[in-house]
C-alpha cells in the first residue's frame, strides 16, 4: 500500500499512535486532553470533506461514487463516521472519569479509527489514482469546499503541518511529508484561499524545515510575492 497523495491518514495516525496513545497509556489526562481536542477538531473537518456539507460540496466519497458508478460506497463511510463519532464522545466523557476509564475508551476508539483509515486507503486511494485529470479542481469542488464550509479549516491546515513536520509519515521524512501536504493543499486552493492558508502553513512549520520545502518548491510562496 502506497502513501496517500494527500496525507490526511498519516496525520491522524500520528495523532493516534504517537501523541494520544502514550498519554492515554500513562493515564496523563492533563496532557491527553488538549491533544485530544485538537485531534477531534481536525478529524471533524476531514469527515466533512469525506461526507460533504449540504450546499457546499458533496465530499470525496460521493465524488468517487459519481466518477466510478458507486464504487466508493459513500453510505458505508458515513455509517462508519456515525460509529466513530459515538466512540469519540465516549473518550471525551472518560476524560472526567479517570485514567483507567480513559485508557479503555481510547483503546476502543483507536481500533475503530484505524480500521476506518485503512478502509479509506484500501477503497478510496486506488479510485483517486484512477480519477481523470485534472484532479485538483475536482477535489476543490467536492472536498475542500465542504471542509471550508464546515469551519475550522485553518486549524486543519496547521494541525496537519505541525504533525507531519514533527513526525513525518510511515513512508516519508518530515520534510517530504510536509511538502506533499502543503503542495497538495495549494493545488486544490484558489489563489485567494492560498493567500489565506499559506501563512498558516508557514507558521506551523519550523523555519528550517519550511526553508527546505520552499527550496524544493519555490512556487509555494507565490501568494507572498504577489502582495
Amino acid at each position: 500500500m502506497t502513501e496517500p497523495e494527500i496525507s490526511v491518514p498519516a496525520v491522524l495516525r500520528n495523532d493516534l499512535s504517537k501523541v494520544l496513545a502514550p498519554s492515554a497509556a500513562a493515564g496523563d489526562i492533563v496532557r491527553f486532553a488538549p491533544a485530544w481536542n485538537g485531534y477531534v477538531a481536525a478529524i471533524a473537518v476531514h469527515a466533512a470533506m469525506e461526507d460533504g456539507v449540504e450546499g457546499a460540496g458533496g465530499g470525496s466519497a460521493a465524488m468517487l461514487d459519481h466518477y466510478f458508478d458507486g464504487a466508493a460506497g459513500a453510505a458505508v463511510f458515513k455509517a462508519e463516521h456515525v460509529h466513530e463519532h459515538a466512540n469519540q464522545r465516549a473518550v471525551t466523557a472518560a476524560l472526567g472519569e479517570g485514567p483507567d476509564e480513559l485508557r479503555v475508551a481510547f483503546d476502543a476508539y483507536r481500533i475503530a479509527a484505524e480500521a476506518h483509515l485503512k478502509h479509506e486507503e484500501d477503497v478510496m486511494q486506488p479510485l483517486v489514482m484512477q480519477l481523470p485529470n485534472p484532479k485538483a479542481p475536482k477535489f476543490a469542488e467536492w472536498c475542500v469546499s465542504a471542509g471550508v464550509a464546515h469551519g475550522g479549516f485553518e486549524h486543519f491546515v496547521a494541525h496537519g503541518v505541525e504533525s507531519l513536520a514533527t513526525f513525518g509519515s510511515t513512508k516519508n521524512s518530515p520534510v517530504v511529508a510536509t511538502r506533499v501536504w502543503v503542495h497538495a493543499l495549494k493545488a486544490v486552493c484558489s489563489p485567494a484561499q492560498w493567500k489565506t492558508y499559506l501563512p498558516i502553513a508557514r507558521a506551523a512549520a519550523p523555519a528550517t524545515l519550511w526553508a527546505a520545502i520552499v527550496a524544493d518548491v519555490p512556487s509555494l510562496e507565490d501568494a507572498s510575492r504577489s502582495e
